[in-house]
């Protein structure tokens, strides 16, 4: 997949809008391919000891080989006086010797005057090494030899492969100046990713989105190309080191023939004495097609494997005859809304496929001032955005508008630039000039009262970005301001300009306390610096009374009330107590009476359960019966906690001594803690005995 990523970059340099002119430093250092030491006699392994750096260069010089595409290489000299070594073709890319040293300036200068020096439209710096530089003291060295700036017209891609934690940090420091967006710079662990390093920025920054993937031997892809792809490209390579294999590209017209292949081996005759099996066999080997499409038609491509030792990995490009158009003014006002006019060309006019746009994730956006803003379709192929500058171009230097159309195949762009200056008149006429908010009483929730202000009456606040803030100390409402939905003011032609209304709402907090709070106000503002003496404060009253204890807490006292009311009623019935459920009593009216009584459990008597805030009893007349009234009743015996009893009643109650067989009254004391199981108890010519 790495290899085949390679091949995006090269599908972009023939692009529509011309060739691309790439310029690429390769480390050849000898810690690429050599064991190496430091200065404490440490051994550090070879960096790519399979020449992936090599491999990857030699996929990008075959893509590139018979396109509008001008690639040229420069290696590291062996000192830091040395001029680099130059590389055109693929003899020459194997054959580059490793250098004695890691020397970056005089690669760096080259490469700058290559760039500035092209004449092909699109151009790219590129640049891989494994360490940090001996020629350099001062990281800012690097952009000033590279000639690299802001206003610099080539893309950067720096790519760093880096043994030990320790020497990234030495090489991040010098390496980052180097590039124009913090993501051009690319770090990766191990030598197999430095192909795929290699096209995914290619892929990134020439504006190719390639399709990757691996085969096995016997295995094909086939793969659909819609419209408007004028071109083909394929690039293969081996998975890992072995003998040559051959891939096969077969589209409408047939078998497209293999635009380059080969192996990244050393030249014939060469030898390493630090590494002696750095040039023995077995190899990569990589093999890259290139092949015109029709644009006019859908077509059908199929990517195969028929013969081959091992896997190969494959990448898949699609080029669209497509160029980004953007159309700016030349110059603006800061404040001032700007049309930003941006259109994909096809065959040199505008494209207007509605198909197109809707597939494939298509999406259109302006990127400037450091913010990304989408662009809305307005029919006919023309894409379009207002942007209000919010400064002035920097240093003199106009401001840059980047816009950029990428769909899941291809990523096209436009850069213009627009010097932006001077500053509108501007001045703030609030309507009102004072906000009286009202005088309300606090409620249980929080409360509102909102007004809104009219800037309509100003001059250029429909142009100018304003802000509006609230002023004041306040310790249980909130302030607000905040513009009005809706409210932005018709620049003509379909624009929109800043919000005219604003509104301004005080919101008290539930339950507060008496507030007429002093010094309240809304500030309006433009938020650029250079209009601070146009802003203005609107002074705001607001008297908030307090909510008052009831009418706050009556919820939460009704609701305590409530709940207490419910624990008394749930007490009713869970508090009293119940007689153990096998207690039971025999009632006869003689002692020998008793043995022939049957037993009657003490739940089944009347008021024998629990009942209401009344705990469990048994009630016994002077007759012998149970009834549920105590009134009536000459004995009662009342359920306690636990399974314990006592007698309520109990006048003359009187039990048998089973020692002497004698009876006697029973204590007052002892009423208190109920029966004893299995004595017998008279009361007046009443026997009874519980169990």
């Amino acid at each position: 997949m790495m290899l085949a990523q390679l091949v995006l970059p090269l599908l972009l340099t023939g692009a529509a809008g011309g060739g691309n002119e790439i310029v690429l430093i390769l480390d050849n250092s000898c810690s690429m391919g050599m064991e190496s030491r430091d200065d404490q006699g440490r051994r550090y392994p070879p960096n790519d000891p399979e020449r992936a750096a090599v491999l990857g260069t030699l996929i990008v010089e075959g893509l590139a080989r018979g396109s509008a595409d001008r690639m040229g290489v420069l290696a590291f000299g062996d000192s830091e006086r040395d001029a680099p070594r130059p590389a055109q073709d693929a003899d020459a890319i194997r054959a580059l010797p490793y250098s004695q040293g890691t020397f970056y300036k005089r690669p760096l200068e080259e490469a700058g005057n290559r760039l500035r020096s092209s004449t092909l439209p699109h151009r790219l710096f590129l640049f891989f090494t494994d360490g940090a530089p001996q020629d350099l003291r001062d990281p800012s060295e690097g952009p000033r030899a590279l000639g690299v700036s802001e206003g610099a017209d080539f893309e950067t891609l720096v790519i760093g492969l880096f043994g030990s934690e320790e020497i990234r940090r030495t090489g991040e420091q010098f390496l980052r100046p180097l590039v124009r967006n913090p993501q051009d710079l690319v770090f990766v662990q191990k030598p197999r990713e430095v192909v795929a390093a290699f096209t995914r920025g290619y892929a990134r920054v020439l504006g190719s989105r390639p399709e990757t993937g691996s085969l096995s031997p016997g295995e094909s892809k086939t793969f659909a190309v819609g419209k408007y792809v004028v071109e083909v490209l394929v690039a293969t390579a081996s998975a890992s080191p072995g003998p040559a294999y051959t891939a096969k590209l077969e589209g409408p017209q047939g078998n497209a023939p293999a635009q380059a292949s080969g192996d990244n081996g050393c030249p014939p005759g060469i030898r390493y004495g630090g590494a002696p099996k750095l040039c023995q066999p077995p190899h990569r080997h990589y093999q890259v097609f290139r092949a015109p499409n029709s644009p006019d038609q859908p077509s059908r491509w199929t990517l195969s494997l028929p013969k081959g030792s091992g896997d190969i990995d494959y990448g898949l490009i699609l080029r669209y005859d497509l160029e980004a158009s953007l159309a700016v003014p030349a110059t603006a006002r800061v404040g001032e809304p700007v049309r930003l006019d941006a259109r994909l060309l096809f065959r040199g006019n505008t494209f207007d496929d509605e198909s197109f746009f809707q597939a494939d994730g298509f999406a259109a956006v302006a990127t400037v001032e450091g913010q990304e803003v989408p662009l809305r379709h307005e029919g006919g192929g023309r894409f379009v955005a207002d942007w209000t500058p919010s400064q002035l171009s920097q240093d003199g230097a106009p401001t840059p508008v980047q816009v950029t159309f990428r769909n899941a195949w291809m990523e096209q762009g436009a850069r213009r630039t627009v010097q932006v200056e001077g500053f509108l008149d501007f001045a703030l006429a609030p309507n009102p000039a004072s906000i009286d908010l009202g005088h309300w009483r606090g409620e249980r929730g929080e409360t509102r009262r909102c007004v809104t202000v009219d800037l309509s009456r100003s001059t250029n606040a429909d142009r100018v970005p304003i802000t509006c803030t609230a002023q004041g100390t306040i310790t249980e409402g909130v302030l607000s301001c905040g513009p009005v939905a809706g409210s932005e003011a018709d620049l003509g032609n379909g624009r929109k300009g800043q919000p005219l209304e604003y509104e301004v709402c005080f919101v008290a907090e539930g339950c507060c306390g008496q507030m007429a709070p002093e010094g309240l106000g809304v500030h309006f503002s433009a938020t650029h610096p250079h209009y601070a003496a146009s802003a203005v404060t609107v002074p705001t009253v607001v008297k908030v009374d307090e909510t008052g204890f009831l009418r706050c807490w009556w919820p939460w006292l009704a609701f305590a009330a409530g709940m207490l009311g419910f624990g008394w009623l749930v007490a009713g019935f869970v508090r009293p107590h119940d007689f153990d459920p096998a207690a039971s009593v025999y009632v006869a009216g003689s002692e020998m009476g008793l043995k022939r009584a049957s037993a009657l459990t003490l739940r089944e008597t009347p008021g024998g359960t629990r009942g209401f805030y009344r705990n469990a009893r048994m009630c016994l007349n002077a007759g012998g019966d149970f009834v549920r009234s105590p009134r009536a009743a000459v004995l009662v015996l009342e359920a306690g906690p636990g399974g314990s009893t006592r007698f309520v009643t109990a006048a003359g109650l009187e039990r048998k001594v089973q020692r002497t067989g004698k009876w006697e009254p029973v204590p007052a004391e002892e009423l208190a803690i109920g029966y004893t199981p299995n004595t017998v108890y008279r009361l007046g010519s009443l026997y009874l005995k519980w169990n």
